[in-house]
């Protein structure tokens, strides 16, 4: 059995249209009971070493854990992965005055084309805002924004510009062209605010980058999205711990192979105004912190339906909820909220997956940006 361990202990802090995601302690553990190989299996998997590689982007530590047979191949393949996220977040962020989506704020009627990064975000989240009733809803930065300074002042957000903000929100009002890549506004003001996808899309496409560099099993941790390929060598996956969102109840513990897990809540990063909690997650229908506490944790086949399903689960009631698991057959659900809110309910057709824990040793976290840590073992 294997007994290389790897410990991620990190804060991360996801929204729903916004994204901040809810800081959660991801503990994440390489083990699983053993598997028998041939002699020249068991000789190829002793010849695979771990490294881990650490550098700040999309505002937050990303982490690349990946098995490989020369550090030289570990680090042109990390190098590659953390450049395509990169790409993502200089395409995507409304944080970067120079991203693809600030460039947009301008444009209203005008059809202007966007670089395949910037498409497939648009088609999907439209995609997601029809099958989620606008649960999710990808151009709700002007109320993002507003939030932030909000919580940012401790103050709560002008009245008229509340209504204002939420008047220029809103999926409804991009006029998206698959054919031509084009996107406009029906009115000015529209922003979008990929926040509750974006790190999932970095992460899938980031794992592909590690497909084409050979390297079959491999974990990435894009700002609390966690995105695992293969299991590490004489192992059956990665076992992840998530702690919980309320104080009494147990973690869960869950084994990825070939699949994402995201958590989202309110653990981690609320808002607070004038001595009062507030969700940092919104409401599209309002414009509004969302009422109730509450967690989700999402696991699916890629990170990004694991990204947009966990901001999802934390808007609709339990039993929207329950309807619209049922177009996600193989997603699973398990969302954590106050007992007069549903309580803790599991919206799948089984449990979430429970292994036993190794003792974590806690890896090096960086705090400069963009400085690549080489961890290999």
């Amino acid at each position: 059995m294997c007994h290389d361990i790897l410990a991620i202990v990190r804060r991360c802090q996801k929204k729903c249209t916004t994204k901040w995601l809810a800081q959660n302690l991801f503990v994440i553990l390489i083990g699983g009971p053993t598997i028998f190989l041939s002699s020249k299996s068991l000789a190829q998997a002793e010849k695979l070493q771990r490294f881990h590689f650490q550098e700040v982007h999309m505002g937050a530590v990303t982490r690349i854990t990946l098995y490989t047979d020369s550090q030289a191949q570990g680090v042109r393949a990390a190098r590659a992965a953390f450049d395509e996220i990169a790409a993502w977040d200089r395409a995507l962020s409304d944080y970067l005055n120079d991203s693809e989506i600030s460039n947009l704020a301008q444009i209203a009627g005008t059809p202007t084309a966007v670089q395949a990064r910037l498409a497939k975000a648009i088609k999907l989240s439209l995609e997601f805002m029809h099958v989620s009733d606008g649960a999710f809803d990808p151009a709700l930065g002007r109320l993002t924004k507003l939030w932030r300074v909000a919580f940012a002042k401790s103050t709560m957000p002008d009245a008229a510009q509340l209504v204002d903000a939420l008047k220029h929100s809103g999926g409804a009002h991009v006029l998206w062209n698959q054919e031509s890549q084009t996107v406009a506004f029906d009115m000015d003001g529209i922003q979008f605010d990929f926040g509750a996808i974006g790190q999932g899309l970095a992460a899938d496409a980031a794992m592909n980058v590690l497909r084409s560099h050979h390297i079959t099993s491999a974990l990435i941790d894009v700002s609390g999205d966690v995105l695992a390929s293969d299991p590490p060598p004489q192992t059956t996956g990665w076992v992840i711990k998530v702690e919980p969102e309320f104080i009494g109840e147990q973690s869960h513990t869950v084994t990825l192979s070939n699949q994402a897990l995201c958590v989202s809540g309110d653990r981690g990063q609320p808002g607070h105004i004038d001595g009062k909690i507030f969700s940092h997650i919104l409401n599209p229908k309002n414009g509004r912190p969302m009422n109730s506490p509450r967690q989700s944790m999402v696991i699916a086949n890629d990170a990004t339906t694991a990204d947009v399903i966990a901001t999802i689960a934390c808007v609709m009631d339990v039993e929207h909820l329950k309807l619209f698991a049922k177009k996600f057959p193989l997603v699973k659900i398990a969302i954590e909220r106050l007992p007069n809110d549903g309580g803790i309910q599991t919206i799948e057709p089984r449990a979430v997956s429970t292994a036993p824990l190794n003792e974590p040793t806690h890896s090096p976290i960086s705090t400069k940006p963009n400085a690549t840590i080489v961890d290999g073992h």
